[in-house]
């Protein structure tokens, strides 16, 4: 192997290792974001749990608590054996049953009441406070019992008390909610201290590792002898980091439901919260997944292999004869359009990706759609501003 051959080689390896680097460190860079964004900031948190007020697996699971608390303080059915003549004091545990599914009943009607919603968001907000200060270490503890993070129902007790006085049933009226242990564990880990360290960490990393990733990936195109072709393997190699993050956070799910969320926490319930708590990270690993996967295709279908000859080839003849024309390159808007060709690339990926940043929750559906539009008309760019074969060299030469 002669020295420049040598060099040649050392010099695609430094450019592979750049690409690896950086979609290694991709994932990492996202969820330090997700970790800034959501989990030590109160608002977008609460933001992002919100809906959980209206899901019945979550208001069956704190219905369930509610009630089973009041029932735990007072032996409905001893007293009703004492208010009940001798005869009918073997009524007395169907009686406790039927109040048991009434007070389960009223309280359900609560929880589907605008009071509560509003009630949540603030009992959420509490206790989102309490997880910033146990995973950042700042401010003054409320509450850290065995590596624990609870949202008190306190209060939610206290509403149910009253409803149920204003239908007559006084029995629970002694019970004081604040001195009853009511609390809906969402985290239980005694792996908290290793959490903290966590995120302290991914925090002070927040800002740097994005600019890393972007650094390095455009080092590595910068570098490269083969511009076109490093750019289709970093985009290919993001949208791939980008899938295994979404295939590590299948297993996080698995993890935290069965060895983090609370005993008392019922699975369906505490899925919910999972789901909710990670939708924006989902979808923010989808954005760039799909981002990804276009600049891809562009590099691709941009390039001079055979198959994106035959692409671009085929749509141009298509265009062409549609207008009459041997190529939709030689029409007046095909000129302008290779005139402009770089500027209505860089339009054709921003305009989109920052519509999308700026919509509040878009589905996946809508993701989607935006990649296909945003190939097509990249594609179009393409087909219409295409240079006459010559300048691609041979088909099979690589760039």
């Amino acid at each position: 192997m002669t020295e420049q051959a040598k060099q040649r080689y050392r010099h695609g390896k430094l450019v592979a290792t750049l690409v690896v680097l950086a979609c290694v460190l991709a994932p990492i860079a996202g969820t330090a974001i997700w970790i800034n964004n959501q989990v030590t900031q109160t608002d977008r948190y609460v933001r992002t749990v919100k809906p959980l007020a209206s899901d019945p697996h979550i208001q069956a699971a704190i219905a369930a608590n509610v009630t089973r608390t009041l029932f735990a303080h007072v032996d409905v059915a001893a007293r009703a054996k004492d208010v009940l003549p001798p005869r009918a004091k073997v009524f007395a545990p169907a009686i406790a049953n039927a109040l048991h599914g009434f007070v389960q009943n009223a309280t359900m009607s609560f929880l589907a009441s605008d009071q509560f919603q509003r009630l949540w968001v603030e009992l959420n907000r509490r206790s989102h406070r309490q997880l910033n200060k146990i995973l950042t270490g700042k401010g003054k503890l409320v509450r850290n019992t065995n590596g624990r993070v609870e949202i008190t129902l306190a209060p939610v007790l206290n509403r149910v008390e009253k409803r149920l006085h204003e239908r007559g049933i006084t029995l629970f009226d002694r019970v004081p909610p604040g001195t009853i242990p009511t609390n809906f564990v969402i985290l239980d880990s005694k792996q908290l201290k290793q959490a903290q360290s966590g995120v302290k960490l991914l925090q002070a990393l927040a800002i740097a590792l994005p600019l890393i990733v972007l650094a390095l990936l455009a080092t590595a195109i910068g570098l490269s002898q083969r511009r076109r072709r490093t750019l289709l393997q970093a985009s290919l190699g993001i949208a791939a980091s980008m899938a295994v993050l979404g295939i590590l956070l299948t297993i996080g799910r698995s993890i935290y439901l069965d060895q983090l969320a609370g005993p008392n926490l019922p699975r369906d319930a505490a899925s919910a919260f999972y789901e909710i708590l990670v939708h924006y990270l989902r979808l923010g690993l989808r954005i760039v997944a799909g981002v990804a996967l276009v600049v891809a295709a562009v590099a691709y279908v941009t390039g001079p292999y055979k198959s994106a000859a035959k692409i671009r080839g085929w749509f141009g003849s298509g265009v062409g004869s549609a207008q009459g024309h041997t190529g939709a390159a030689d029409t007046r808007l095909g000129h302008w359009v290779s005139d402009r060709k770089t500027a209505l690339r860089v339009t054709a990926l921003l305009v989109p990706l920052a519509i999308l940043l700026l919509w509040n929750s878009p589905s996946l559906t809508v993701l989607i759609v935006f990649v296909v539009l945003v190939g097509l008309l990249l594609l179009a760019i393409e087909v219409l501003g295409r240079a006459p074969p010559s300048e691609y060299g041979t088909p099979t030469s690589v760039t």
